[in-house]
C-alpha cells in the first residue's frame, strides 16, 4: 500500500512540479544595444596605410561604376559597408582611432545608397528577395554594434562624430522599413 501511494506522489509531482521548473518566461524588455548580432562581417583585406591600399580604393570604385543592375548594385554597397565596418574594427584594434572612425563613416554612407537603390529597382519593375532585406536588417544592426562598441575605446571628443554615426544608422533602419 505504501508503495501505491509513493508511486502516486511521484506520478503527481512529475506531471505538476517537473513541468513548471522546465517552462519559458518571456523576458519583460530586449535591450538591443548589448546583445550581440549574429551577422558575419566579411574580412577586411588591405588596410588604410599598406601600400597596395589604394588600389583596393581604385577597385571597388571600379566595380561601384561599372555595376548598373540595381540588385547587384545594392549587393555590391552591401558588402562594402560591410567591409568598412571590418576594417574599423581592424583599425580601433591597432589603436588607429581616427582611420576607423573615417572608415565608420564610409560604411555609413554606402549603406545608406542601398534604400534608395532598391526603390529605384522596384520602380523599373525588378525584384529582390526577402532574404536579401533580412540580410540588410543584421547588418544594419550589426553595424549599430560595432558603433557602439566602438564609442567605448575613443576620446570623448570622437564621440559626437560616432553619436551622429548612430543617427544616420537609425535613419537606414527606417528606410529599410519602408522598402519591404
Amino acid at each position: 500500500m505504501k508503495r501505491i501511494i509513493l508511486s502516486v506522489i511521484i506520478i503527481l509531482l512529475s506531471v505538476t512540479v517537473v513541468p513548471t521548473l522546465y517552462s519559458v518566461t518571456e523576458p519583460q524588455s530586449v535591450d538591443i544595444e548589448k546583445k550581440e548580432v549574429l551577422y558575419q562581417l566579411p574580412y577586411p583585406g588591405l588596410l588604410p596605410g599598406h601600400p597596395l591600399y589604394i588600389l583596393k580604393i581604385l577597385r571597388d570604385n571600379i566595380l561601384l561604376f561599372t555595376t548598373r543592375d540595381n540588385l547587384k548594385k545594392s549587393k555590391l554597397y552591401l558588402h562594402l559597408s560591410d567591409k568598412n565596418m571590418a576594417t574599423a574594427i581592424a583599425l580601433i584594434n591597432e589603436g588607429k582611432e581616427q582611420t576607423a572612425i573615417k572608415q565608420l563613416e564610409l560604411a555609413e554612407q554606402r549603406f545608406l545608397l542601398i534604400p534608395p537603390t532598391l526603390q529605384e529597382l522596384k520602380k523599373q519593375g525588378g525584384e529582390y528577395p526577402s532574404d536579401f532585406i533580412i540580410d540588410l536588417h543584421q547588418s544594419n544592426q550589426k553595424h549599430r554594434e560595432v558603433i557602439t562598441e566602438v564609442i567605448s575605446k575613443v576620446t570623448e571628443s570622437d564621440i559626437d562624430v560616432l553619436n551622429e554615426l548612430l543617427k544616420q544608422n537609425k535613419q537606414a533602419e527606417g528606410l529599410l522599413q519602408k522598402i519591404q
